[in-house]
């Protein structure tokens, strides 16, 4: 992608449709554009929240930084919420030999910028002192081990002694930068056991609304009681009430420096001097009163993505798509529903070239950029043909397309699913912008319709396979019920005395409304999923599976088994299955049920495989008494919810405030439908999170415990072992 002479600069983000990245973002676009610089933006789109799964696989859209084509690289530290990450990032970064500004972090050896927070606190302090007249604040911050921390406190005690105003340590309390720590304040405040100051400075916006949610709850009301400010004026802003006084970090300026800064390394001209100072944004948790022309701001985005979601333009193009039968009709589809993604004026699907047949191996490698690659002109100017252009994943992009010349503004987003990588979308912006949160739709829905595609050759494929109309299922490849028998026949002739058959039945989806999945096109791909699970699992133990009927799977396998090793492969295939993306979401955890029987030489196979069948049959009629219960499906969400994502915040009381439950009874109500407390639901719910994340994932133990909910990995390995009776290691060992 070349045609003239200006620099390309490269810039390493993450989620940039969220406000503070937006921010950022423009200033270092405008002020490229106005140095004369290109910019290529690398950002993933979920930042390991939604799917754990495919973390690895997401993040490898940074690998293409390593690009000959980059004279220079900007970092947003800051917006890579985890380590490793960053620490990969920081590999690359050794092995380039071209300038390198990192935003939000001091890394020897390279040029920093760092927005000055003892400076902005102490303007917070002069705000609360000078214009409100207060003399007793609080300040709540960060851990004490964090200097970000220590200097926003440094910045609001320096004011107060200016002043003669008294503040010491019992005006400080620290928390960990998240909602949780606001409202744990704001208990202290309701009990007495911290006195209610005038003013209450908060280290961000979610400890505010934390604060804000629980004072509000007990009839303590901002800005007549209490007034409290935040800081870094995140988006969620506009959804709070009250509209919270913040304090904003001039984000555009800091990536407007960031930008001039590499410019001066790349070209030798003198820095410019940029101001990165903030400033208030008045709301109505102070006196102030709300700032109308920011609210308007915020108003306008949320209007605009409001638009597109009533007019559900996003729901058509999620029905045409999955219906697609080719590569063409998937390629003509995009086109069509290429209106959604505003300001744009070149959208390019650029595909691995052997895409539909990639795995999750292929994906998990690091990339050489050698690849070859297809790109689709989706949106571009009107003279470009609508020919695939082939490029080597170093190149960037296509250097022969019409329009590539114009690289004022792209952005690079990367396309996968389930643990595979297909390749990326290209997006050529028209002005100094990013995408929103209707881009990551229109993302998500041209991801799996080219999942769903990929599995629909697949099938093709399998159906070309004259053996499998008779032993084999069409839809997923496993033995069908006759298949399974006939295998099952050949391997008890062929036991030694010493050796028996370890045998696991799996119904699935019961209680499932199988109507919404069909409306979705997902069953097949559910289909599949499940099987992936048991093939999965049948090599590891050096079995055989089949689906004997529908949502009724087998797996069998020779050997010298004990009950404890038929209970712990269960055990694993559970967790597997459970927590597999597609059935987490679509199914939920009252709708897998399993069964084990071991076999011996003497044993009847077909009795067996009909009382394993009946045994389940009797688990989903005890399930079904407990589901008549008055409560169960509301507190069957409230399960659902935490075992998906078991990391979150969750306490009983915040729980029954989320899904609008008493919690006076909640408690007892949810032992005695589940059977166990929620406290005790809780820790099983990140224990088996964390055996899914050991089974399917090289994650380092303790990035598991983060995941998992865990703050001290060493307490997660006690309790792991507490709960399982071995060590996370032991069981990743052991693992399918």
């Amino acid at each position: 992608m070349n045609g003239n002479d200006r620099p390309l600069i490269g810039v390493i983000t993450a989620r940039a449709s969220q406000s503070e990245q937006r921010q950022l973002l423009k200033g270092i676009l405008s002020k490229a554009e106005e140095l004369g610089m290109d910019t290529a933006v690398f950002s993933n789109v979920y930042n390991f929240v939604e799917y754990f799964a495919d973390v690895d696989v997401e993040n490898k859209i940074y690998e293409l930084v390593k690009s000959e084509r980059l004279d220079g690289i900007i970092l947003a530290s800051e917006s890579l919420i985890y380590p490793d990450l960053r620490k990969n990032i920081y590999n690359y970064f050794s092995e380039m030999d071209i300038p390198i500004v990192i935003i939000d972090a001091e890394v020897e050896g390279y040029t920093c910028i760092n927005s000055d927070v003892k400076r902005d606190f102490s303007d917070i302090a002069r705000h609360l002192t000078d214009v409100h007249g207060f003399t007793d604040i609080d300040i709540i911050t960060g851990p004490d081990m964090y200097e970000t921390s220590l200097l926003r406190v440094a910045g609001v005690k320096q004011v107060m002694d200016e002043r003669g105003i008294p503040f010491g340590e019992g005006n400080v309390i620290y928390g960990n930068f998240w909602i949780n720590t606001g409202e744990d304040l704001a208990v202290d405040y309701i009990s007495g056991k911290r006195r209610i100051p005038q003013a209450v400075i908060c280290a961000n916006d979610y400890m505010a609304f934390g604060l804000l949610d629980k004072l509000f709850d007990n009839d303590i009301t901002p800005p007549d009681d209490i007034t409290v400010i935040g800081y870094e004026h995140v988006g969620e802003r506009i959804y709070h009430s009250p509209v919270l006084t913040t304090y904003q970090r001039t984000r555009s300026a800091i990536g407007a420096k960031a930008a001039a800064l590499i410019y001066s390394e790349i070209t030798g001209a003198p820095p410019q001097d940029i101001d990165i100072s903030g400033y208030m944004i008045c709301g109505d948790t102070c006196s102030c009163g709300v700032d109308k022309k920011y609210l308007r701001e915020e108003f306008v985005e949320v209007r605009q993505i409001q638009f597109y979601n009533d007019m559900n333009f996003c729901g058509n193009f999620e029905q045409q798509s999955a219906a697609c039968r080719s590569l063409s009709d998937y390629i003509r589809t995009l086109q069509e529903f290429s209106y959604l993604i505003r300001n744009v004026s070149g959208v390019y699907l650029c595909l691995y070239e052997n895409w539909c047949n990639r795995t999750g191996k292929d994906s998990i490698h690091e990339c050489t950029n050698n690849e070859p690659m297809i790109c689709y002109r989706i949106i571009s100017p009107e003279q470009a043909t609508s020919d695939p252009k082939f490029f080597i994943r170093g190149q960037l992009f296509p250097p022969e397309l019409p329009g590539a010349g114009d690289k004022k503004f792209l952005f690079f987003i990367p396309m996968f699913s389930e643990g595979k990588e297909y390749g990326h979308f290209i997006l050529q912006y028209t002005t100094p912008d990013t995408y929103d949160t209707v881009m990551i739709d229109w993302l998500k829905i041209a991801v799996n319709a080219l999942q769903v595609l990929r599995m629909k050759n697949d099938i093709n494929t399998l159906l070309e396979c004259s053996s499998l109309s008779e032993y084999h299922d069409s839809a997923t490849g496993l033995y069908n019920k006759r298949g399974f028998e006939n295998e099952l026949a050949s391997t008890s002739k062929a036991l030694s005395k010493q050796e028996n058959i370890l045998l696991i039945m799996v119904r699935t989806g019961v209680y499932s409304d199988d109507s919404r999945i069909d409306e979705k096109n997902l069953s097949v791909r559910l289909d599949i999923e499940i099987s992936e699970c048991l093939k999965r699992l049948a090599a590891d133990i050096n079995g055989f599976c089949g689906k004997i009927s529908d949502k009724l799977y087998v797996v069998a396998a020779s050997g010298e088994f004990t009950e404890e090793e038929a209970d712990l492969i269960v055990d694993k295939l559970n967790v597997i299955i459970s927590h597999s993306p597609l059935y987490s979401q679509e199914r939920g955890l009252d709708t897998l049920f399993m069964g084990s029987r071991i076999l011996s030489e003497d044993s009847n196979n077909d009795e067996c495989i009909l009382t394993l069948s009946e045994e389940i049959n009797t688990k989903i009629k005890e399930l079904s008494e407990e589901r008549r219960h008055a409560y169960y499906n509301d507190y069957l969400k409230v399960r659902n919810s935490m075992y998906s994502d078991p990391g979150n915040e969750w306490d009983a009381q915040k729980t029954c405030r989320d899904f609008r439950l008493s919690y006076g009874h909640f408690r007892a109500t949810y032992k005695d439908i589940f059977g166990i407390s929620f406290h005790q639901d809780l820790i099983r719910s990140r224990i088996s999170m964390a055996k899914y994340l050991l089974l399917t994932t090289s994650l380092s133990l303790p990035a598991i415990a983060f995941k998992c909910g865990y703050e001290d990995d060493k307490y997660f390995m006690r309790q792991f072992r507490q709960f399982t009776g071995t060590t996370p290691n032991s069981y990743r060992n052991s693992s399918v």
